[in-house]
């Protein structure tokens, strides 16, 4: 009977080692897996970074194509020598005051000559905030009223008026973005992996359009992940061998109780050997040993059937995504 006590101990001691080393094992898989995933989700990062940064360019440029094109400042630009002073002379016609004079013409050649289209949006986002500010300087409401006429600003038409009020806000909203993603660019590059500014964007730049979304497949991690078929069988497999060896633990605890009364009433009587009250000095350890395994194993069966629950859970939502059937009687 101590043979076999034994034997049922030796099993569910290597049984424990056998969990452990398993946990161990998965622990290591899933620590792994989080590094490689979070890798791909930096590639990722520097990927839409470079996406919102060159749409926003293009944007830049179509915006301040819209507002020569609009405010009539297109008119004046020249490749002649003397293009920059005619158009001085223009802009002068407008009211502007001498120092904003030069400001506009510089402009306009920066975005021609240049293809900077930045110090034309600055002439549009200042025409809102002067347009918009309680307290204004005389040059302020020159300036506001030469450029805002051609805009339509000061239209009495009110589509007109609302045409200008757009163009000047997504001027205003395409340097806000250039500087939100040129911090980011900057965050980036000290190790500040996340996308905090998730407002960037303008329409089609927005930044839920552009590529905020799960890693691509060229930068997600190789990695053999269970389906949730496979993590059912395992946690259907971890059941079965949990209760099995439940039992084994359950019988061991009843020789052992068997093995007890016996070696007990031999000490009464006197004829206890050597090697059997060894064996009885041992029985408190064995048996303590066996209800504390008793209790993980039956913690374990108590997990597995949560995760059984999850796993099929998930198995049916796959199904139904894969097929759009829904199965109540699924597994």
């Amino acid at each position: 009977m101590a043979a076999e006590a034994f034997a049922a101990l030796n099993r569910i001691l290597e049984s424990r080692e056998r969990r452990e080393q398993s946990n161990r094992q998965m622990s290591l898989a899933l620590m792994q897996f989080d590094y490689q995933k979070r890798q791909a989700e930096i590639a990722q990062t520097g990927k839409n970074l470079e996406l919102l940064q060159g749409a926003n360019a293009q944007m830049m440029t179509t915006v301040a194509s819209d507002f020569v094109n609009q405010s009539g400042l297109g008119a004046i630009y020249s490749d002649a020598d003397d293009g920059p002073k005619k158009a001085k002379e223009a802009v002068k016609k407008l009211g502007l005051a001498d120092k904003d004079q030069d400001r506009v013409v510089s402009a306009v050649w920066s975005y021609y000559s240049n293809q900077d289209p930045r110090a034309v949006l600055n002439l549009a986002k200042d025409i809102k905030a002067y347009s918009m500010s309680q307290s204004t300087t005389s040059e302020q409401r020159r300036f506001v009223k030469g450029l805002g006429k051609g805009l339509g600003l000061t239209s009495k038409s009110a589509e007109d008026q609302l045409r200008a009020k757009d163009l000047l806000d997504k001027s205003d909203r395409v340097l806000k973005n250039q500087t939100d993603i040129m911090s980011e660019i900057y965050e980036y590059g000290t190790g500040d992996y996340d996308i905090q500014r998730t407002d960037i964007g303008l329409g089609a730049i927005d930044v839920e359009d552009v590529g905020l979304e799960e890693p691509s497949e060229d930068v997600v991690p190789v990695l053999n992940i269970p389906t949730p078929a496979e993590l059912t069988s395992t946690s259907k497999q971890l059941i079965k061998t949990s209760e099995s060896e439940i039992e084994d633990a359950e019988r061991a605890l009843n020789m052992l109780d068997t093995e007890s009364i016996t070696l007990k009433d031999l000490q009464r009587r006197g004829t206890l050997t050597d090697e059997q009250r060894e064996y009885l000095s041992r029985v408190p350890e064995m048996k303590n040993n066996l209800e504390s395994e008793l209790q993980e194993l039956n913690k374990a069966v108590q997990d597995a059937r949560i995760e059984l629950q999850r796993n099929r859970e998930l198995e049916r939502s796959t199904f139904k995504q894969r097929t759009g059937i829904s199965r109540p009687g699924f597994l």
